[in-house]
C-alpha cells in the first residue's frame, strides 16, 4: 500500500488542481461556486445558540466525568496511580465517551430547537436533491484536500509540531478495537456533532445578521475550537470555509458532514499509515 502512496498523492493533487482552476474560471465569469438552493433563515437566535453550546459542553463534562471516574477505579483496582490514566493507552474509553456525547448532543440539541419552533428543514437534515449534494461534497473534498493537507505537513515540519493524544493512542494500541474507537469517533461522531453545530446551529443564525461573512466567522470559531494540539487548527479554517459556503449554498449540513467523514477519513489512514510499527494492526 505505501508504494502506491505517491500515485495516489499526484492524482489527488492533479484532481484538486483541476477542481481549483475549474473555481477559478467560475469566478471570473462572475458565477457562484456552488449555485445557490433557496432556503429560509433559521429561525433561532443568538440564545438559543448559547444555550446549545452550553448543552455541549454539559454532554462532554458529565461523560467526561464519568469516565475519568471509571477510569480512577480500574486503575486503583489494578494498584497503579491514578495519574497513569493520562497514558495513550488509557484513551480509549476517553474516545468512546465522547464519541458518545456528540452523538447524544446532536439529537437533543435537535429536539431542542423543535420544541423551539424549527423544522427538520430549518435544522438542515432534508436535502431535495441528495445525489447532488452527495456529488459536492465529494467534490469539495477532492478539492481541499491536498492543499490542506500540505498546509498541515508544512506547519508541522517547519513551525510547530503536531502532537495529538490520538497519535500516541493508535502507537500504543495498533488493535482493531483501537482502529474502531478512533474511526467512530473521527469520522461518525464529529462530523454529525460539529457540522451541525458550526455549519448550522452558530452559522445559521450569523447568516442572519452578517449574511456571507457568517461563514468566515464560524470557519475561525470551528478552527479555534481544535486549538492545543500545534497548528493543526489553522488549516481547519480553511476546511470550515470550505464546508461553510458549501452548507451556505445548499441550506443543509448533510453534505459537509459526508466531507468532514471522508476528510478525517483520509487523516486517520494516514496516521495508521505513519505508525512506527511495520506490522498490521491485530
Amino acid at each position: 500500500m505505501i508504494p502506491l502512496l505517491g500515485p495516489i498523492a499526484l492524482v489527488a493533487c492533479l484532481a484538486s488542481g483541476v477542481g481549483i482552476f475549474g473555481l477559478i474560471r467560475r469566478a471570473q465569469a462572475d458565477r457562484p461556486l456552488i449555485l445557490p438552493r433557496p432556503h429560509q433563515p433559521v429561525p433561532w437566535q443568538g440564545l438559543d445558540v448559547l444555550w446549545l453550546f452550553l448543552l455541549f459542553l454539559c454532554c462532554q463534562a458529565v461523560v467526561g466525568s464519568l469516565t475519568t471516574s471509571q477510569q480512577a477505579r480500574i486503575l486503583i483496582t489494578d494498584g497503579v496511580s491514578v495519574e497513569g490514566a493520562d497514558a495513550p493507552a488509557s484513551l480509549g474509553p476517553r474516545l468512546l465517551a465522547n464519541a458518545l456525547a456528540m452523538l447524544v448532543f446532536t439529537p437533543l440539541a435537535g429536539l431542542v430547537l423543535r420544541l423551539r419552533g424549527a423544522t427538520s428543514t430549518d435544522l438542515g437534515f432534508r436535502d431535495p436533491q441528495p445525489l447532488e449534494g452527495l456529488k459536492l461534497a465529494v467534490a469539495t473534498w477532492v478539492i481541499i484536500v491536498p492543499p490542506l493537507l500540505a498546509v498541515a505537513a508544512l506547519l508541522d515540519h517547519f513551525v510547530v509540531s503536531y502532537q495529538h493524544p490520538v497519535i500516541d493512542f493508535l502507537a500504543a494500541d495498533g488493535s482493531g478495537y483501537a482502529i474502531g474507537l478512533v474511526l467512530l469517533s473521527a469520522v461518525v461522531a464529529a462530523p454529525i456533532a460539529e457540522e451541525f453545530f458550526f455549519r448550522r446551529v452558530l452559522q445559521g443564525w450569523l447568516e442572519t445578521r452578517l449574511g456571507d461573512q457568517a461563514v468566515v466567522v464560524s470557519a475561525v470559531a470551528f478552527g479555534l475550537a481544535h486549538v492545543g494540539h500545534g497548528l493543526g487548527w489553522v488549516p481547519l479554517i480553511g476546511f470550515g470555509l470550505a464546508t461553510g459556503y458549501l452548507a451556505r449554498q445548499r441550506g443543509s449540513v448533510l453534505p459537509c458532514m459526508v466531507v468532514h467523514a471522508l476528510f478525517n477519513a483520509v487523516s486517520v489512514g494516514l496516521l495508521l499509515l505513519a505508525r512506527p510499527e511495520s506490522t498490521p494492526p491485530g
